[in-house]
């Protein structure tokens, strides 16, 4: 991975993998704000419903993780010339981690005897080993770099509490928005890492490795740009699939409304039985009295 190229698949892979979670949850979020519709509940992968047939069930999320890091795997090797070294042999361990995560989501879908949640365990366990790895990977780097992949560390830390949290609140849909936008954040960090150390632009301007506080400060405020739109980016897409589907006729606020007209009717009932209460304490005293 230290290379451009090397950061670039990661990244794109990431972002791609994000932007279909998010969209998915976001469809599923909608859904179960519908009348009579389904409740939401987490899942690690998504059926793909565009395809036709058999295939809109199949996993193809596992399918293509074990593809994309496959592709990766053979090509960081590749770029180094067949050789197979302590650094990119780090590489190709969080690669064939993630790889693992995807042929345990085949398993689970065709009810291999795994236990459940062994899709989520596989893939907390891969996000883990990444960043074990790139925690060791920081020895004797220079500043800026140093600075770059600890951002990215804590991008890590936050994707295993996200996983850790959507295991546990399974019909949280702000612990699949979080699972999203970690991975978003991973991925475009990935790709400003890569711009950073290895801009593969000619004539760009290059950053000073050894980084004064001023260098050091710009890198932290670029992360927190990306923070901000991974998050804005996470909500557009929120309102963009809010329209498309309320422009093929679903009516998105009946389970809303449906909700409230049941919390009214027993707002009233509860005012009713109060009243009704009331009068018989009356009655009761009246009875004494007289």
């Amino acid at each position: 991975m230290g290379t451009f190229m090397g950061h670039f698949l990661v990244g794109f892979f990431s972002i791609c993998f994000s932007l279909w979670w998010t969209v998915q949850t976001w469809i599923r979020y909608f859904r179960s704000r519908m009348k009579d519709g389904p409740k939401f509940k987490c899942t690690v992968t998504f059926p793909c419903s565009c395809l036709c047939g058999r295939l809109k069930h199949w996993p193809i999320e596992g399918f293509l993780k074990v593809v994309a890091m496959g592709i990766s795997f053979f090509g960081e090797i590749v770029l180094l010339g067949g050789e197979f070294g302590s650094v990119n042999g780090q590489h190709c361990t969080m690669y064939f981690f993630y790889g693992m995560s995807g042929i345990i989501d085949i398993l689970m879908f065709f009810n291999i005897l795994l236990p459940k949640g062994m899709d989520y365990l596989a893939t907390t366990l891969a996000v883990t080993v990444e960043g074990l790895l790139l925690g060791f990977h920081l020895h004797h780097r220079e500043e800026l770099d140093v600075a770059l992949h600890t951002l990215l560390m804590y991008v890590i830390f936050a994707i295993v509490l996200a996983m850790l949290a959507e295991m546990y609140f399974k019909t949280s849909p702000l612990a699949l928005f979080a699972r999203s936008f970690t991975w978003m954040l991973q991925g475009t960090w990935f790709l400003q890492i890569g711009f950073i150390l290895y801009n593969p632009i000619s004539g760009a301007e290059t950053w000073d490795l050894k980084a004064e506080h001023s260098e050091l400060m710009t890198v932290s405020m670029i992360f927190a740009w990306h923070m901000a739109g991974g998050f804005v980016l996470v909500l557009s897409i929120g309102v963009l699939v809010k329209m498309y589907m309320r422009c093929r006729g679903n009516d998105l606020n009946s389970g809303a409304s449906a909700m409230h007209s049941v919390l009214l009717k027993d707002s009233n009932d509860d005012s009713t039985a109060h009243m009704y209460g009331s009068e018989l304490e009356s009655e009761d005293e009246y009875q004494f009295t007289y």
